[in-house]
């Protein structure tokens, strides 16, 4: 076994191989020991040298590619899978801040200094002009051959079971929630005489929200599978955020949060009502929720000439490990398996809505996060309007 010291994340070395160099490395590989019958091998297999990048893979691992026709040799993994965060430094792949958190990353350190070692990664990655997440369990171990030392890896795709574990975990735990809201609305009414329309305005507000979860796990799992159709119509910015507003403001209220509504007038969009209030109703669930009693909740909006801009705000900062994670499918630093909000916002905002999300969260402007959608966006084939 290899001994050397553990590797820092993120990576520090930048240097790589190419041209005749590289080639005598994919040559040295091939020929290694049994290598060659892994080609057609049902599991995706790959080699990386010391710096990373990509000298041998498998027909198996050529489908994870974010462009499977590419040449991904000299890559690194991100790279060739197409990581969102593999082009933020000079570096590439694994020198960005948010590397530290890669499972692929870590495994691939472990193997440098000698481990075996088995990571859970999720990329978060675009592939064809839409965002994509690949979940993979990552096994590796170092191996030498003329004289320098190289990495076998292999991954096992698990994002349809992450999916499948995710949506019964998230949904069991979201429904029970609201019904045991309208139950204990229940227990109120019958054990006070007055003040009946008061909580049986509570119990069709958790009513709603019942029927918007469901509604919403369902079109999430529609949009993952391409078949969410997006109905079309004008939509009246303001007074969906005012729906929003009514809808959360019971449990703003129970936990000591105030939401202010900022409108922004007559200002009228096409799209989907019921998707956009889907969205917006996940974000300002999140923010409530990530509040401390005496916190503001801000739901704003901005007209454009030819855009709306709608923004959620809350005074909380999250934390550099999960804006790593932040879009990524059921990462949440809730529970194991929580978290939908900022990905199917994403996921709904941007390839069925025609807009665009971002966010911003630090000591000073706490988290922000900005939705921003045109007039007379372009939707995908199968519209209603």
């Amino acid at each position: 076994m290899l001994e050397a010291e553990a590797i820092v994340l993120p990576f520090r070395d930048f240097e790589r191989v190419s041209g005749a160099e590289l080639e005598e490395q994919k040559h040295w590989v091939a020929d290694y020991r049994g290598l060659d019958l892994l080609y057609e091998f049902p599991v995706a297999v790959m080699v990386f040298n010391v710096h990373r990048q990509i000298v041998y893979i498998n027909a198996k691992a050529k489908s994870f590619l974010a462009d499977p026709h590419g040449d991904p040799f000299g890559l690194r993994p991100g790279e060739a899978f197409g990581c969102i965060h593999a082009r933020e430094t000079a570096g590439g792949c694994g020198t960005a801040k948010f590397c530290r958190f890669c499972g692929a990353a870590q495994g691939i350190a472990s193997a440098l200094s000698g481990a075996i070692d088995l990571q859970q990664c999720q990329i978060d990655r675009t592939r064809s002009q839409h965002h994509d997440q690949l979940d993979l369990l990552v096994w590796t171990k170092p191996f030498i051959t003329h004289n320098q030392v190289f990495i076998l890896a292999a991954l096992i795709d698990i994002s349809a079971e992450q999916r499948r574990d995710t949506f019964e975990r998230i949904f069991l735990h979201d429904i029970l929630n609201t019904a045991s809201s309208i139950q204990s609305v229940l227990y109120l009414i019958d054990d006070k005489e007055s003040g009946v329309r008061e909580y049986l305005d509570l119990a069709k507000i958790a009513a709603e929200q019942l029927t918007e979860e469901i509604q919403t796990h369902r079109s999430i799992w529609d949009a993952e599978h391409g078949s969410l159709s997006v109905n079309a119509s004008v939509v009246s910015v303001s007074s969906l955020l005012q729906k929003v507003g009514t809808l959360y403001n019971y449990m703003a209220e129970e936990r000591g949060i105030q939401v202010v509504i900022t409108p922004c007038g007559e200002k009228k969009i096409i799209s989907d009502e019921v998707l956009l209030k889907r969205v917006v109703s996940n974000l300002v669930k999140n923010a409530i929720e990530a509040c401390k009693t005496g916190d503001v909740v801000e739901l704003r909006c901005f007209p454009k000439s030819d855009a709306v801009i709608i923004q959620i705000k809350n005074p909380a900062v999250i934390s550099e490990e999960v804006q790593a994670n932040i879009f990524k499918r059921a990462y949440s630093t809730k529970a194991k398996g929580r978290g939908w909000g900022t990905y199917a916002a994403r996921l709904f905002v941007e390839d069925y809505l025609g807009g665009r999300i971002s966010y911003v969260s630090n000591p000073e402007q706490g988290t922000i996060f900005t939705i921003q959608l045109p007039d007379d966006p372009v939707f995908p084939p199968g519209t209603n309007s």
